[in-house]
């Protein structure tokens, strides 16, 4: 049976037009949970924004050129400003230097377009059946085999072939699909590579091999700094026999694009691409810390809805953000990552000899 590509199928209708927000989802009829949050420009924030943009542009030069000297000498006021948010306009192009993306991109002509014409994929058909997953509301991807979703089959199919350990989970769909809002496909293929294979911070590859293990490296992480940050919330999910893979998983495999507000995504990842994972880790922190005391009142049940639909408040990034800049975790999260690493092996040398012994007596019978 040969295999149908994306290539192949006529674009569906066009979408009757609905009204959309900035970032282009569509709005809902009821209005989005979060509209509140996101509060209309006056002439002055407007103008204040200008001037974020120019400050912004003098920092990165034409295309990126004085990125790199800036960042070699004044790294703190960089950090300082990405954690402000970069500017909307500048966005895709700042996530490339910050990345390591568009060096890769520079270094390796002519390779996407290679991957994607001459090479084929086992994964093809699961990408197909997942391209009307990826956010479903956004007009981009909204025509059935229109342009969004056509060039997110392109960026999964190339990085499918290009990472055949990895190949294509479904996660990866929320992380091209993002990075295709801001850049074009080849720039988001590189991107992809630049985070899985760790260009600047640590490969993230393991959050789709099989198994997911740096999924479950995150989790225990993340279950041992919940105790240590919040004891008394620890203590009630162990009562209630919670733990993060129930709510947490997400975040770590989307980098909260999956379920979060789009306006508190993008915020999240202009640090995330700069600082690294952790940046996950402080605002799942943050998020249970601003919850904390509602959430330590709830049962099982109630629990687990709440962990998964934080309140609109909540989800403010100038409230949330700060809380989780003020959290320290870095070192913490290296301690316990050796000792996630000598658990499991323990665990897999446990498994080894006792797969010895078992042989030793199926010999002896």
């Amino acid at each position: 049976m040969e295999k149908r590509r994306i290539d192949d199928c006529e674009p569906g209708p066009v979408p009757s037009p609905r009204p959309v927000d900035r970032f282009g989802f569509v709005k809902q009829e009821h209005g989005s949970p979060y509209e509140g949050v996101i509060k209309s420009r006056s002439a002055i924030q407007f103008e204040r924004e200008e001037r974020r943009v120019r400050k912004w542009r003098k920092m990165i030069g034409v295309g990126g050129s004085d990125w790199k000297h800036y960042v070699r000498r004044k790294p703190h006021v960089v950090k300082r400003r990405i954690r402000k948010g970069i500017p909307d306009c500048l966005r895709g192009l700042v996530w490339q230097l910050i990345s390591g993306s568009r060096d890769l991109l520079l270094m390796n002509p002519g390779v996407y377009e290679q991957l994607l014409i001459y090479e084929t994929s086992t994964s093809e058909l699961d990408i197909i059946r997942d391209i009307s997953r990826t956010f479903p509301s956004h007009v981009f991807f909204q025509q059935r085999h229109g342009p969004g979703q056509r060039s997110l089959y392109n960026v999964l199919k190339a990085y499918s072939v290009y990472d055949r350990d990895v190949g294509y989970v479904q996660g990866m769909g929320f992380l091209a699909g993002l990075l295709l809002l801001y850049m074009s496909e080849e720039d988001a293929f590189w991107l992809m590579v630049a985070l899985l294979k760790g260009a600047v911070h640590a490969p993230m590859e393991g959050l789709y091999q099989v198994g997911l293990p740096l999924v479950q490296q995150y989790l225990f992480q993340f279950d041992h700094l919940v105790k240590e940050h919040l004891p008394k919330l620890g203590e009630h999910f162990t009562k209630e026999m919670i733990n993060p893979s129930m709510y947490a998983s997400q975040w770590f495999i989307t980098v909260f694009s999956y379920s979060f507000p789009f306006h508190l995504a993008l915020r999240i990842w202009d640090v995330f691409l700069f600082e690294g994972v952790k940046i996950v880790f402080k605002v799942g922190l943050a998020l249970l810390t601003y919850c904390h005391d509602d959430l330590i009142k709830l049962p099982f049940e109630k629990l687990i809805h709440a962990l998964r639909n934080f309140p609109e408040d909540a989800m403010d990034p100038d409230k949330l953000l700060p809380v989780a800049y003020s959290i320290k975790v870095s070192k913490r999260l290296e301690e316990l990552k050796s000792l996630y690493e000598k658990q499991n092996k323990k665990v897999v040398q446990s498994a080894e000899t006792n797969g010895k012994v078992k042989q030793q007596d199926m010999q002896e019978d």
